[in-house]
């Protein structure tokens, strides 16, 4: 295989958003450092376990004198500033743990307005450091291998310090299979590993994923039914055909309403003052009112068709399946945690939970065609 070009290397990296995904695993290694301050004491944050060690504080004002010298002004002076004094970095004077949370933050935000100022479309530009030319890629990968080997630092104190007591800040021993299990039950989608981290663990790419999934095996399922058992049901009950038709008049009323204007949306529902659920808990919110006995809106019953009309409702589900997609991909993340959508059965849901629910409502739909068709 033909070795990867420089150039191929700047085309993929602007594919994948190469900004954006630095800044959030910058983002996700500055949290191992916060969520390791929170477990030592005042006096532990300064501790050395000898006096060519460097303690907690320390190493987080030498993070805080280099993030500061590489990234201030960084398009046009060079990262190693003439102001920095390195060597007083490694001097264990630092008195409290406000000062040194102030260094850390100040350090943190000066990276991050840097990123913030250039685009993937930047990253060719050349910049210096000691005078030797980096692009802005290598640059940044730099100091990607660079903070976060003082993080693993910083986090082995913490470990040393707490012993029993320690808080694992990935996956606890003994976790692995459980984690593995629960990422592998999803289907395979475009995301970040930090997605989840600090944001809903439904990420965008992972609905996107899901809805995709969701809707084409219930089309499967109706599709390899004979005409029979397409029609087959009891008495007063829907058949295959129905709930597949339920299921494409949901994704049409979930398309117009992302569809809308924001300021529509905010006016008419107004927003959401709380988290969204996660699926566990909407899909236990859902079955519980289930069980309680719930009636469609009138909007939302199917009609009886012919099956000889089945191939043309699944094209035209999977056109509607297609423009919610692209209404969705309109939305931010924020946005969806933060606009409110009623819910004939369940109430206010945020506008996630409502795309959530369209994942959970074609699964559901799909179990009772399999069961009405037996």
């Amino acid at each position: 295989m033909a070795p990867v070009t420089l150039r191929q290397q700047y085309a993929i990296a602007m594919s994948l958003g190469y900004i954006e995904s630095a800044r959030k695993q910058f983002a996700y290694y500055k949290q191992l450092g916060e969520k390791t301050f929170a477990q030592l004491s005042d006096e532990e944050l300064f501790w050395q376990p000898n006096a060519d060690t460097n303690s907690v504080a320390t190493i987080v004002k030498h993070l805080w004198g280099n993030m500061r010298s590489r990234w201030t002004d960084f398009l046009t002076t060079d990262g190693e500033k003439e102001w920095r004094d390195r060597e007083a970095e490694f001097d264990n004077d630092i008195s409290s743990r406000d000062a040194m949370l102030t260094k850390w933050e100040e350090g943190w935000a000066c990276l991050f307005r840097a990123l913030d100022s250039v685009t993937d479309a930047d990253l060719e530009r050349i910049i210096h450091i000691r005078n030797e030319g980096h692009t802005i890629l290598e640059a940044i990968n730099r100091q990607l291998a660079h903070y976060p080997y003082h993080m693993g630092q910083i986090v082995h104190i913490g470990k040393l310090l707490r012993g029993d007591a320690w808080k694992s800040l990935s996956i606890p021993r003994g976790g692995s299979a459980a984690f593995n299990a629960d990422k592998f039950s999803k289907p395979e989608h475009r995301g970040h590993f930090t997605d989840g981290v600090f944001a809903h663990p439904h990420t965008m790419p992972l609905m996107q994923a899901e809805l995709h999934a969701s809707h084409e095996a219930l089309w499967s399922t109706v599709i390899t039914l004979s005409e029979a058992k397409q029609q087959q049901a009891a008495p007063v009950q829907w058949n295959a055909l129905q709930h597949m038709l339920h299921i494409h008049l949901g994704v049409k009323a979930m398309t117009n309403y992302l569809g809308m204007p924001k300021a529509m949306i905010e006016e008419r529902f107004g927003r959401m003052d709380r988290a969204s659920m996660d699926m566990e808990a909407l899909s236990k919110k859902y079955y519980d009112r289930l069980a309680q006995g719930v009636t469609p809106p009138d909007r939302f019953m199917p009609p009886v068709v012919r099956t000889e009309e089945v191939l043309n409702l699944i094209r035209e589900g999977r056109t509607m399946l297609k423009r919610l997609q692209d209404a969705l991909a309109l939305w931010s993340e924020e946005e969806l945690d933060g606009y409110m959508c009623p819910h004939p059965a369940m109430g206010p849901l945020t506008a996630r939970e409502m795309v959530m629910f369209t994942v959970l409502h074609a699964r559901h739909h799909t179990k009772s065609v399999e069961r009405v068709s037996q």
